[in-house]
């Protein structure tokens, strides 16, 4: 598709006139055979089988040979066009060059080319925000159980009355893992948790963050959802370097028993 937008494009620079695309063809294939030659003569220099002095010759020549032409091609149709292809080339080059450096970087980082060190054990922290003690909790609650060592439920409030409120529910459920509530003044629930969690992984620590997510029996009540768990995932994932665990609790049926009405799902 990039191909026929830029195809396009040029055609439309000159004026759908192929007769001045021809030097920007010749001028290219002279350029692309005299680099690929230029390539295998240093190929045969380094390789060094057997007899590769004849070959690296005639690469030689014929690197000598193309690269001629295309200087007597861009010196004759410079002004008719072809100092398109001495913008672009460069840039080109220097494209490719950056891309290679970054895949460089990437695999040394990753140790693509050696072992990487033996995986170690390390105490694990799984943060659950949470605004209430409902179904939704106990699902979030069983499935951070089995995720990491020591589980921390989060909720954050702007109104003291309902975080004494949500202090009292959570004491009388009595379910096991410590509360921390944070009083914020911002109409926010996303952000202070996002906070809270990059003040916990600062010390190195193995971080994970479940989020419970309620997804409807049908997609047309979606929109009847909050979304702010997958908000919260989105903005974990790429300002934080800590697990991001999505528990999708579908409901199953609006008749059923309410013990069976949540079926999670963990992402």
């Amino acid at each position: 598709m990039a191909l026929a937008v830029l195809a396009g494009a040029m055609l439309v620079v000159v004026s759908a006139d192929t007769q001045r695309l021809i030097p920007l063809f010749a001028i290219g294939v002279f350029v692309g055979f005299t680099i690929s030659q230029i390539g295998l003569v240093r190929h045969w220099s380094k390789q060094r089988p057997d007899g590769w002095l004849p070959r690296a010759l005639i690469n030689g020549v014929g690197a000598v040979l193309t690269a001629a032409a295309g200087i007597v091609l861009l010196a004759t149709k410079f002004l008719a066009g072809a100092w398109i292809v001495v913008l672009i080339v460069p840039l080109l080059m220097l494209l490719f060059s950056r891309i290679e450096r970054y895949y460089r970087r990437v695999r040394d980082q990753l140790r693509l080319d050696g072992t990487p060190p033996r995986p170690t054990r390390t105490h694990s922290l799984v943060i659950v925000p949470l605004g209430r003690v409902d179904m939704v909790a106990a699902a979030a609650l069983n499935a951070a159980s089995y995720l990491g060592d020591e589980v921390v439920v989060v909720a954050v409030f702007d109104d003291r009355t309902k975080a004494d409120a949500m202090r009292a529910d959570w004491a009388r459920w009595d379910p096991g893992p410590r509360l921390d509530i944070i009083d914020s003044s911002q109409h926010s629930l996303v952000h202070p948790v996002i906070g809270y969690v990059e003040q916990v992984a600062r010390n190195g620590r193995q971080v994970a963050v479940l989020i419970p997510q309620a997804e409807p029996l049908h997609g047309r009540y979606r929109i009847l959802q909050n979304q702010r768990g997958i908000l919260m995932a989105g903005l974990l994932s790429s300002r934080t370097d800590v697990v991001v665990c999505l528990l999708k609790l579908q409901l199953v049926s609006w008749t059923c028993d309410p013990v069976t009405h949540v079926t999670p799902s963990l992402t």
